[in-house]
């Protein structure tokens, strides 16, 4: 009997047993709000190819955040409320360190084959939940992150011409930066979805501009050498694939837990992929289709959807 209070202690403590019952099921209206960012990101992502192509990475990107940058602090003036060296570290994973690693990658590799690789942040992200917010991880969940990541190998290895390895690691890092920051942003952030999305603006463009000044040549000549299709396709990746993007997810995460919210980012290279071959002309080859399917079916693994949804604890 005196173990019960610690028993009962332990499980709300690492498991969460109060929010996961609370918490498990959505709102209609947060279902629909999650099903916009991998609308947003899918198509976002697949028309940046032309822009990054374009412009040096760490400078589209901080062109980008400056223009949020400027529009938040003029329409959103309520005072953050996180912490500056907080949001410092969170930029530097969600913005800085991620979108150089990622752009850099897409230079390099299919916008098709970027979209499936990418997808491993999902498992990643559920990982790091549970290692930094101690939300519940099983057996379940490994087993899917084992078999998304073999779907990964399946994308970069079958095809007759496998993408290059450097870039396509570039994006697994990415990936893998993106996670951290969007944890540390659920953890350690504040704000509201859209005052989280200023902050990294906030905090994003003194990093970017230090970063494409130090490692990155050509910016001027970027600009100057711009046609209306670079350009167009840098303020659709903006508004689009970042500011819209951004502001739909993180108002989710300040709503849901992130197994709930993580799932539906798995329509994101389905709408990539569409948009790839319609705009971009991009073909999609057998090994890609099957090394996507084996991501997606690891993804649903982890995130519990589907035939592997998960079942309520017991009272």
């Amino acid at each position: 009997m005196k173990l019960a209070p610690q028993k009962e202690h332990f499980k709300n403590e690492i498991v969460g047993a109060e929010e996961f019952r609370h918490v498990r099921a959505m709102t209609r209206r947060q279902i629909l709000l999650a099903l916009l960012p991998p609308l947003f990101f899918g198509t976002g992502f697949t028309i940046a190819k032309p822009a990054v192509t374009h412009f040096p990475p760490l400078f589209m990107m901080l062109m980008v955040y400056t223009g949020i940058a400027v529009v938040l602090s003029m329409t959103h003036r309520e005072r953050l409320k996180t912490p500056w060296a907080a949001i410092v570290v969170i930029a530097a994973f969600a913005v800085t360190i991620q979108g150089a690693f990622l752009f850099w990658g897409l230079r390099s590799v299919p916008a098709t084959v970027a979209n499936l690789v990418l997808q491993l942040q999902i498992p990643i992200a559920i990982v790091l939940d549970w290692l930094i917010m101690k939300e519940r991880l099983d057996a379940r969940k490994i087993a899917g992150t084992a078999l998304s990541t073999a779907g990964v190998a399946i994308v970069i290895g079958l095809p007759e011409v496998p993408p290059p390895l450097v870039p396509t690691a570039f994006i697994m890092l990415s990936a893998l930066f993106w996670a951290l920051g969007q944890v540390l942003a659920r953890k350690w952030s504040r704000d509201t979805g859209v005052g989280i999305l200023k902050a990294n603006a906030l905090g994003g463009v003194p990093q970017l501009a230090l970063a494409t000044l130090v490692i990155e040549r050509g910016q001027v000549e970027s600009l100057t050498s711009a046609g209306p299709l670079e350009w167009a396709a840098l303020a659709f990746v903006g508004i689009v694939g970042f500011y819209l993007a951004y502001i739909c997810w993180y108002s989710l995460l300040k709503q849901c837990r992130m197994d709930d919210a993580a799932p539906f980012i798995l329509l994101m290279p389905v709408v990539g992929i569409i948009t790839a071959f319609f705009v971009l002309g991009e073909s999609i080859s057998p090994a890609q289709m099957l090394g996507g399917a084996v991501i997606l079916l690891g993804l649903a693994i982890v995130s519990g959807i589907g035939p592997f949804q998960r079942e309520e604890r017991p009272r």
